[in-house]
């Protein structure tokens, strides 16, 4: 009994805190200003549990601290019980009903204007006092919204050289192959056989950097040896602004059209014409993402599961 105590005395929540947050901000200076504290304390935050366990949880690599595999092990297991803890007080004045309730996503456009209007709209039903806020973001934004605090749900694309932090929960939406979009006469639309080298030769009109579907595209320029040599000659992020110029010849697009349907291989529409590249350039996934280990509210959760039916019911119709 005595020993149990001792542990729970000393074993403190802003020491286990810190450690989580250092596993995301990889300084002290930033663990430091995240959780306003000065450096020096969040160093003994960390450092009172190296001496409680006995192990070593950091190891300095320059500028940055990494953490140990002890480090990696401690953070996995206390970073559910830290995010929890942070998240009572918010669910707790939820239930009494003391704060009006709150709900951001973040999510790029092709998702706010093809996948959302219908699930956004019961939703609003159910809950029209409901303060709900849409931020339209590249995946990369809304994920950085996400773990900023900016936003309580985001929906973004990821390939499969993506990695999301182990602090968040991920559910899967859709996979969507990633495809060649070109003019009907162009050679690459009738070629029996493509090759990643053949489409690198040619003027390329991209998704823009901060999506999914171009960081998988340029991986697989970069696995393939030509990366440094692609023209491209436009970048964006709407499928209906790629397509416009692809169809004034600027270049033929590599990327994932989401759920506006591509007419099958050889059929053109407007004069274009797309291919399922999925082979050469892989896929790329939709995911819903939340903080793991925290209290789901109860309105954010409807709202969780009205985006899931959704795309549960656009699959289905395939």
């Amino acid at each position: 009994m005595g020993t149990d105590r001792r542990f729970f005395k000393e074993l403190r929540f802003r020491q286990l805190r810190a450690l989580v947050e250092l596993s995301r901000q990889k300084t002290f200076s930033a663990v430091a200003a995240a959780l306003k504290m000065s450096v020096v304390s969040a160093w003994r935050q960390v450092r009172a549990l190296e001496e409680e366990f006995g192990v070593q949880l950091v190891d300095r690599q320059g500028q940055q601290v990494v953490l140990s595999e002890d480090g990696r092990l401690l953070v996995e297991m206390a970073e559910p019980m830290v995010e929890s803890f942070l998240s009572l007080r918010s669910v707790f004045d939820d239930r009494q009903g003391k704060v009006p309730r709150k709900l951001t996503v973040a999510a790029p456009a092709g998702v706010l204007t093809d996948a959302l209007p219908e699930p956004v709209d019961l939703y609003r039903r159910q809950f029209p006092n409901v303060g709900l806020r849409l931020m339209e973001r590249p995946s990369r934004g809304a994920l950085a919204a996400l773990l900023a605090g900016q936003a309580d749900v985001a929906i973004i694309g990821m390939t499969a050289a993506d990695e999301a932090p182990a602090s968040l929960s991920l559910h899967r939406l859709a996979r969507y192959p990633i495809h060649l979009l070109c003019p009907a006469e162009h050679e690459l639309a009738t070629s029996r056989r493509l090759t990643v080298k053949q489409i690198a030769r040619h003027p390329l009109v991209l998704s823009s950097e901060d999506t999914s579907d171009r960081a998988q595209v340029d991986l697989t320029f970069a696995s393939a040896g030509v990366l440094a040599d692609i023209n491209v000659a436009i970048s964006a992020s709407r499928v209906p602004l790629i397509s416009r110029y692809v169809s004034m010849g600027f270049g033929v697009a590599l990327l994932a059209p989401g759920d506006i349907t591509p007419p099958v291989r050889g059929r053109a529409r407007s004069a274009l014409v797309w291919r399922d590249v999925s082979s050469l350039f892989g896929h790329e996934d939709l995911f819903l993402l939340q903080r793991s280990g925290r209290f789901e509210l109860p309105h954010v959760k409807v709202f969780r599961e009205l985006v899931m039916a959704e795309f549960t019911g656009r699959q289905a119709s395939r």
